[in-house]
């Protein structure tokens, strides 16, 4: 029992964090960026194919710190946005 309390409670704190990292992003950023930010988001959210699902992590984080992700990731996600039309 005391285990699931600990994993729920952590759960909620990466969550927490999440939000807190969504916010602060939106609060600068342009409608443009607003609305690449939500559409990666809900890539990584709900994958439909398989990179998506591959690269989940490496979406949202595309999404909230762009400046942290790799010029070639960043090449490669939007080589197959334009493939795969998201």
């Amino acid at each position: 029992m005391r285990d699931k309390l600990d994993d729920l409670l952590e759960q909620q704190d990466r969550l927490l964090r999440l939000q807190a990292a969504i916010k602060e992003r939106l609060s600068t950023a342009t409608e443009q960026e607003k609305l690449e930010v939500e559409a990666l988001s809900k890539r990584a959210i709900n994958p439909e194919c398989a990179f998506d699902r591959k690269h989940r992590e490496q979406l949202y984080q595309l999404a909230l710190f762009p400046n942290t992700v790799s010029w070639r990731f960043k090449l490669r996600e939007r080589l197959h946005r334009l493939i795969h039309d998201h």
